[in-house]
């Protein structure tokens, strides 16, 4: 069986630029990076020495394996554009069907990252789970060797399961880090630096680590502190938006200690 060596990137954004970048360090070649903004590409080519493209139409066939890294809105137009052969071709996206990919042939793929990703900050990506599909074993085994090259941890899910587990990494990492961004403003209020909370936040996500979120849970609305909490809403009554987010997810814990 063929090993992938070539591959070409579809997207340049945040898990196109790490991905590209952890395929550089595994011994690949990136052969071509496309995106319409020519400065975008020409930005993360230059970084793995790639070939800079514009247009889908530049994007050659004679990689191994093309990467599409786009927004799921864009993935049905890319693909609608784009004339690939016999390439394999793979998505990132956690919230898409492998099936959108079926109008390109028979290899295809999924390659997801389960990661929250900024260009400005570094990932060891060896500890980064990578989720694999493929249309066929061959195809998936190709994948398989790939994902060994960057990552020790490897798992096999079909569509479904990918988008009940992009869902779940939707609780688990953008809705707290919006509750982060409501602490760092209240904080700011009243002079107070969001540092503080730094412990604190490293301490609660290491506890998830070692034992069930569930019996992790505490706070005044798991003791039903109703003292507390009124006097939290209280203090919350120049924010609205705040206070129903309070509201809300207090009456939801005091809900599940009830069950």
């Amino acid at each position: 069986m063929k090993e992938i060596k070539k591959i070409s990137f579809i997207g340049a954004g945040n898990v196109a630029t790490h991905l590209a970048k952890t395929f550089v360090d595994a011994g690949k070649e990136i052969t071509q990076v496309f995106s319409r903004d020519l400065h975008r590409s020409r930005e993360l080519a230059i970084k793995c020495e790639a070939v800079p493209v514009n247009e889908i139409s530049g994007i050659g066939q004679d990689a191994d394996l093309i990467v599409i890294s786009v927004s799921d809105d864009a993935l049905v137009e890319v693909v609608d554009q784009l004339k690939v052969g016999n390439t394999l071709v793979v998505h990132t996206s956690g919230s898409v069907s492998m099936d959108v990919l079926k109008p390109l042939g028979e290899n295809i793929g999924v390659f997801y990252p389960l990661q929250t990703f900024s260009k400005e900050r570094d990932i060891c990506f060896n500890e980064v789970p990578l989720c694999l599909e493929a249309g066929s074993m061959e195809n998936l085994e190709l994948l398989k060797i790939l994902a060994i090259s960057i990552t020790e941890k490897i798992y096999f899910i079909d569509s479904a399961q990918r988008e009940k587990l992009h869902l779940a990494a939707v609780f688990a990492c953008n809705f707290p880090n919006f509750l982060y961004s409501i602490a760092e403003n209240i904080l700011e209020e009243n002079g107070l630096s969001f540092e503080m909370m730094k412990p604190l936040i490293i301490e609660t996500a290491e506890k998830a680590k070692s034992i069930s979120p569930s019996n992790a849970q505490t706070g005044p609305a798991l003791r039903k502190d109703i003292k507390i909490i009124d006097k939290h809403i209280g203090m919350l009554s120049e924010h609205e938006d705040f206070r129903e987010v309070y509201e809300l997810l207090s009456k939801k814990i005091m809900g599940l200690t009830s069950n």
